[in-house]
C-alpha cells in the first residue's frame, strides 16, 4: 500500500466554552474549533484522519501537512506506521516535534491506522485487540467552565439516563469558593446516578489545590485532573501523598516521555493523553503499554471517534470521553447503545466525512 496522495480539508465548527481563567490571568476562549481532515490515498485504498485546534494555528497545520509532511510520506509503505512516525519526528526534531508539528501529523497517523485496519477488514478496536465491544463514557462537554450548575445538571441528565458513568466538571473561574460550590451542586444534582470528575487545567496553586482536594474527598468526587501546573512535579508528589482522591494528569502533555516519567513516579493513577497533542494513535499506544505495566489507567482526551476504539481495543483504557463537537461532521460516529459508547462495526474508524455538513463548515484555503 504505497501512499499516492494526501489531501486536506479545513472545517470550522462553532462551539461555546465560556471564559477560562489561568494563573497568568483571563484567557478568552475561542467560539470555534478548527478541524483539519486528511484523506490519505494509497494504491489499495484510503484512510481518514483528523486533528483539531482551538485558537490559532489551523492554517499553518494544514500547510505543514500539504507541503512538508506530504513530501515525507508520498511513495512510502502505508503499513509501516512506526517507521513513518519516527521519520516525521526526526524531520521536525530540530524545531521540536511537540506542538504544531505533532498536531498536524496526528491527522496523518490516525489516517494510517484507519487504513491499516480497513486493509485487515476489521474495525480499529478489533484490530487493536478487541478488549470489549463497547465502553463506559464520561460526558465531557456538559459542565464547561462558567456554565451554571443547574444548567449543567439539566444537560447531563439525559446522557446519564442513557448510561453516562459520570460528568467531567471544569473549574478555575477565578473564584475558588464559587468553583467548589458549583462542583457540589452538580454532584448533589446528579446524586448517585453518575460520578463526577473535576478538571482544573493547572489553574490552581498547591495550597489551593490541597484545600480543594480535601473538599472533593468529602463530597465524593472521583478524580481531580491537572489541579496544579503540570511542570510542578514536586507539587504533584506532595499532593498525591496527602490526597485520598485519585489524581489525573496529562491533558496538556505533548510528549510520551512526560507520561513515562509520571507513570514511573507513581503519583497519579490515571493519565490523560491527547492523541492530537502527541501526534496520533502511535505514541498513545506506547503510553498505554507503559501504563498497563504500572497498573495505571489511560483516559484519552476528547475525540470519541478515536477514543472509543482505544477504549474498546485496549485493556489499559477503561472508559472514553464523549463530546459532541464533531458529531455533525462525520457519519458512522460512535453511538450510545445499552448504556455504553459503541464504535462503528465498519472496518477502520468506521467514519466518513459528511459532505453536506462539511460544505457548510469549510474554510477557504
Amino acid at each position: 500500500m504505497r501512499i499516492t496522495r494526501i489531501a486536506t480539508d479545513h472545517l470550522r465548527v462553532p462551539i461555546t466554552f465560556g471564559n477560562r481563567i489561568s494563573l497568568s490571568g483571563p484567557k478568552p476562549s475561542p467560539e470555534t474549533i478548527d478541524v483539519i481532515v486528511v484523506d490519505l490515498a494509497t494504491d489499495a485504498g484510503n484512510g481518514l484522519g483528523f486533528t483539531y485546534l482551538q485558537g490559532p494555528g489551523a492554517a499553518a497545520a494544514r500547510d505543514l501537512i500539504d507541503n512538508e509532511m506530504s513530501s515525507l510520506m508520498l511513495g512510502e509503505e502505508a503499513a509501516d506506521i512506526e517507521r513513518l512516525f519516527a521519520k516525521a519526528e526526526s524531520r521536525f526534531r530540530p524545531v521540536g516535534f511537540g506542538g504544531l508539528a505533532a498536531r498536524a501529523y496526528a491527522a496523518i497517523d490516525i489516517a494510517l491506522w484507519d487504513l491499516k485496519a480497513k486493509a485487515a477488514g476489521l474495525p480499529l478496536y478489533q484490530f487493536l485487540g478487541h478488549n470489549k465491544p463497547a465502553a463506559p463514557f464520561f460526558a465531557s462537554d456538559i459542565a464547561i467552565l462558567n456554565r451554571p450548575a443547574v444548567d449543567a445538571v439539566k444537560l447531563a441528565q439525559p446522557l446519564v439516563k442513557q448510561g453516562a458513568m459520570g460528568v467531567r466538571v471544569e473549574v478555575g473561574s477565578g473564584d475558588v469558593r464559587a468553583d467548589a460550590d458549583r462542583v457540589r451542586e452538580i454532584s448533589d444534582g446528579l446524586g448517585d446516578a453518575a460520578s463526577v470528575s473535576v478538571a482544573a487545567d493547572g489553574r490552581f496553586d498547591l495550597g489551593t489545590a490541597e484545600a480543594l482536594t480535601h473538599f472533593f474527598e468529602d463530597i465524593g468526587i472521583d478524580w481531580f485532573e491537572d489541579p496544579i501546573p503540570t511542570a510542578d512535579e514536586l507539587g504533584y508528589a506532595k499532593l498525591a501523598s496527602l490526597a485520598e482522591i485519585p489524581l489525573a494528569i496529562g491533558a496538556s502533555f505533548d510528549s510520551r516521555e512526560r507520561f513515562f516519567r509520571v507513570l514511573r513516579s507513581g503519583t497519579v493513577r490515571t493519565v490523560r493523553p491527547d492523541p492530537c497533542r502527541l501526534g496520533g494513535i502511535t505514541p498513545l499506544l506506547k503510553i498505554a503499554a507503559v501504563a498497563e505495566a504500572f497498573q495505571a489507567a489511560v483516559s484519552p482526551v476528547r475525540m470519541p471517534e478515536v477514543g472509543v476504539h482505544l477504549a474498546c481495543g485496549l485493556a489499559a483504557v477503561p472508559h472514553v470521553d464523549r463530546v459532541s463537537w464533531f458529531a455533525e461532521l462525520f457519519t458512522g460516529a460512535p453511538t450510545i447503545e445499552n448504556g455504553k459508547l459503541t464504535p462503528s462495526r465498519l472496518p477502520g474508524l468506521g467514519i466518513a466525512l459528511d459532505e453536506i455538513a462539511a460544505s457548510k463548515r469549510r474554510v477557504a484555503q
